[in-house]
C-alpha cells in the first residue's frame, strides 16, 4: 500500500509538471519568441490550413484564439480572421496540420486558395471588427451570419453585395447563401456590440430584408430598430 501511495503522489507531481509544460500559449506570442514554425494557406472562404511545428524540444499547445488576424501576402486575395479558437500540442518537431475555422475580411477581393499565404497578427487593425469577433463567437451563430456581419463591417457591404458568396456544386451559376434572415441575425449581432448600424450602407435595404423574413421575431426587431 505504501509503494502504491508514492508511485500515486509522483504520478500526481508528473502530472502537475507536465500541465505546467504544455500551458496553452497564443500563436502570436510563440511565434515571436522563435518557439515554433508555421505553414498556412488558403483553404476557401471560410477556413485555413496550417502547419505547425515547434523549435526545441519542450512540449508546446499553441493557442489561436478567436479574431487571430491573417494578412494577405496577396494583394488581390482576401484576408481572414478566425472564428472559433483551436488548439494543437506539439510534442515533438513533425509538422502537424490543422484546419481553423475563419471568414473572409474584404469581399471585392479574391477567396484564398492553395496558394496564398498570411502573415498572422494578434486581432484585426480595425477596431470595430476586433469588437465584432468575440460577440459573433459568443451568438454561436452559422457561417452565412458569420461572414455576413464581418463583411458588412469591413466592407460596408450592401445586401445586393452580400449576394457574391453562392452555393454551387457544380462551380456554376448556384444559390445565393446570405439571404435576409442571416443578413438580419447579422444586423442584430452588430447592434449588440454598440456598433450603430443605420449608418451602414446596407441600413438602406431593410424594406427588402423585413419583406423576404418569415422569422417574425427577427422582422419586429428590425422595424422597431427603424423606428416603426
Amino acid at each position: 500500500m505504501k509503494k502504491l501511495l508514492i508511485a500515486l503522489l509522483g504520478l500526481v507531481a508528473w502530472t502537475n509538471t507536465y500541465a505546467a509544460q504544455v500551458t496553452p500559449q497564443d500563436i502570436v506570442e510563440l511565434l515571436a519568441q522563435k518557439k515554433i514554425d508555421v505553414k498556412n494557406q488558403g483553404s476557401g472562404i471560410d477556413s485555413l490550413e496550417l502547419q505547425v511545428r515547434q523549435i526545441g524540444n519542450q512540449n508546446l499547445v499553441v493557442w489561436i484564439p478567436v479574431g487571430t488576424f491573417f494578412v494577405s501576402n496577396n494583394g488581390s486575395t482576401q484576408n481572414m480572421v478566425t472564428t472559433e479558437e483551436h488548439s494543437v500540442t506539439l510534442r515533438n518537431a513533425q509538422w502537424t496540420r490543422i484546419t481553423v475555422p475563419a471568414a473572409c475580411a474584404s469581399i471585392s477581393k479574391d477567396i484564398p486558395g492553395s496558394g496564398d499565404s498570411f502573415e498572422i497578427l494578434r486581432s484585426p487593425h480595425q477596431a470595430e471588427l476586433a469588437r465584432l469577433i468575440p460577440v459573433l463567437h459568443k451568438a454561436r451563430v452559422p457561417f452565412p451570419v458569420r461572414q455576413a456581419a464581418i463583411w458588412i463591417i469591413t466592407d460596408n457591404a450592401s445586401y445586393s453585395g452580400l449576394g457574391i458568396l453562392v452555393d454551387s456544386p457544380t462551380g456554376f451559376g448556384g444559390s445565393r447563401v446570405i439571404k435576409e434572415r442571416e443578413v438580419a441575425q447579422a444586423l442584430k449581432i452588430i447592434d449588440q456590440t454598440g456598433i450603430e448600424i443605420s449608418t451602414r450602407r446596407i441600413w438602406q435595404d431593410r424594406e427588402k430584408i423585413v419583406s423576404g423574413l418569415k422569422d417574425e421575431a427577427l422582422k419586429r426587431w428590425l422595424r422597431q430598430k427603424a423606428g416603426e
